[in-house]
């Protein structure tokens, strides 16, 4: 380009200028009393009066974008509030997912109520054959599986123990009272046992004549599941007041 392109800047500080020429991006050389000696025109524009350049020096742009940067900060400061309600949701909702399987676990009951639930605890985990909560602990069984967590239940018993009234039995460190809570009728429903399945698995138990079956005998509806199986005691083979059969391992016979 043979031409020299013109403009007119006013103020050094102008950050742009009127053009003298018709420009096209390139070199232009701006006039003025106080003026930066050339700058880079960035796109086509005509010699008029109206026309301006958007064409910036270095230290304008310099300028300009500390200018942006600084009404930028604010914005950002004022949307960080979402990010922190959705952290503190996030670990909300965590701890009280935690909370919640932790709620399912044995160790929640003996962490809870520590008295009256010790020795209960202790016999989910000590893999004693005799004792019916090793095959429930097996079976992937809770202490809710079979203690449901009624709300009126749970308060009685949270009263109980915030006033150490559990009646405790010193020598095994278990309820000295309670009612039976094995029988057929809560072991023998949808989900947990069919009494028809364990009847008929349980001719000639543990090698014993299969004439003998203790849950099909003259015995009968005189005795309930809990009378045997003890989930966190010694289980006891009660026909062996009687009779001298086998029993399960672990288990106890009382004419042994």
């Amino acid at each position: 380009m043979d031409e020299k392109q013109n403009a007119f800047q006013i103020d050094l500080a102008d950050n742009v200028a009127t053009a003298l020429t018709p420009l096209v991006p390139g070199p232009v050389e701006l006039r003025g009393d106080a003026c930066a000696p050339e700058v880079e025109a960035a796109t086509e524009a005509a010699a008029t009066e109206d026309s301006t350049t958007d064409v910036e020096t270095t230290d304008e742009a310099v300028k300009a974008e500390g200018a942006e940067a600084g009404e930028a900060a604010p914005k950002k400061k004022g949307k960080k509030w979402p990010i922190v309600v959705g952290v503190v949701a996030v670990v909300l909702i965590a701890a009280g997912a935690g909370f919640w399987v932790w709620h399912e676990q044995p160790s929640f009951c003996n962490a809870i109520c520590h008295s009256p639930m010790d020795k209960y605890v202790e016999t989910y985990s000590e893999g004693d054959t005799g004792k019916l909560v090793t095959q429930h602990a097996a079976a992937g069984d809770t202490c809710l599986s079979c203690h449901e967590a009624e709300f009126a239940t749970q308060v009685s018993e949270a009263m109980a123990w915030a006033s150490d009234s559990y009646p405790m039995d010193e020598a095994t460190g278990m309820l000295a009272t309670g009612k039976e809570f094995a029988s057929e009728e809560f072991c023998a429903h949808s989900g947990c046992h069919s009494m028809d399945e364990v009847v008929a698995g349980t001719w000639g138990f543990e090698g014993n004549d299969e004439k003998y079956n203790p849950h099909s005998s003259h015995q009968d509806y005189a005795l309930e599941c809990g009378d045997c199986h003890k989930v966190h005691e010694k289980s006891t083979l009660v026909c062996n007041e009687c009779h001298a059969l086998t029993a399960p391992e672990g288990w106890e016979a009382p004419n042994e």
